[in-house]
């Protein structure tokens, strides 16, 4: 039975990178943030990460081809009911069966075009992972990725454009310091909830650890999802600091998802320096219980 990765965590938390990296399993698809493929993809037609228009992309074409094979696509209706659903929380949702339906028919014609034996969603979104956990003709699992609220504060303070607005010159919202971590304790606390509610596998892994030795990481993940056996190393596109990644389908996520050819996977310390003194303390003394739970106070860099 195909199954679903899904990554769930606050934005800005390297789930790109976890993404292009998982991509280059065997068997293994990263689809990127399939929660906005509706509207990024169908609507706007947003660029792919192979650099194509969505509606030109020749991979987006299969699956949609095979979705209208099922019948007539309304992106935007399915959007809007997608939309009202997600926002309900962990309550059951009153079009339970047509919200799943809808989102099984896509992943299957994912699924079907790919060949893929596992697909990696990294929409983050926990109430949307939550939701599609009982996936019709699907086995799902979790990843709960964190990283330090506070790199995420600085990612979130720095402003960067979004390529994928290829009709415009766009930028990624920022936020303030203290809005981030608000928003980074929610989305854990509720990612906690989640891992309570679903009967489902669930791993939990640190950006930080995943940067700094992404071979040791990643090899729980090739051992849990059971990936087709091969007589090559199915990490041996990782390097020292480096990984060769290839061109990917990526609906949406950072901008880093358009990058191809040698990747640098190394921590990324940049805030530890570049954070404003003051944001790092609003950050810390707002995020103080997940800094603990998560093992980030007590760093020696601290």
């Amino acid at each position: 039975m195909t199954g679903v990765l899904f990554i769930v965590g606050a934005s800005r938390s390297g789930s790109t990178l976890l993404e292009r990296l998982l991509n280059e399993l065997p068997g293994v698809m990263s689809v990127g943030e399939l929660q906005r493929i509706w509207r990024r993809g169908f609507i706007e037609n947003q660029l792919c990460s192979c650099g194509q228009p969505f509606q030109d992309c020749p991979f987006w074409g299969g699956v949609r081809q095979r979705l209208e094979a099922d019948g007539v696509i309304d992106a935007g209706a399915v959007d809007a009911l997608s939309r009202r659903a997600f926002r309900r929380g962990l309550r059951p949702l009153p079009d339970g069966e047509a919200i799943l339906t809808h989102w099984s028919r896509l992943f299957r014609a994912i699924a079907d075009v790919s060949g893929a034996r596992w697909l990696v969603d990294s929409s983050k979104d926990p109430v949307y992972a939550a939701q599609l956990a009982h996936l019709p003709g699907f086995q799902t699992r979790y990843l709960h990725l964190i990283r330090d609220p506070r790199a995420v504060a600085y990612s979130k303070m720095r402003r960067r454009l979004r390529p994928e607005i290829h009709w415009a010159e766009a930028y990624m919202a920022t936020r303030s310091a203290w809005g981030s971590a608000g928003s980074w304790n929610r989305t854990h606390r509720l990612a906690e909830a989640v891992h309570k509610a679903v009967d489902r596998p669930w791993q939990r892994l640190r950006y930080e650890d995943l940067a700094a030795d992404p071979r040791a990481a990643l090899s729980p993940m090739v051992s849990a999802l059971n990936l087709p056996v091969t007589d090559t190393d199915p990490l041996a596109f990782l390097g020292q600091g480096v990984a060769r990644v290839g061109i990917g389908h990526s609906v949406s996520g950072n901008p880093m998802r358009f990058d191809h050819g040698e990747l640098r996977v190394v921590p990324d310390q940049e805030w530890r320096h570049a954070l404003p003194r003051r944001s790092r303390f609003e950050v810390s003394l707002r995020s103080y219980a997940g800094l603990r739970r998560y093992g980030y106070i007590g760093d020696k860099h601290d």
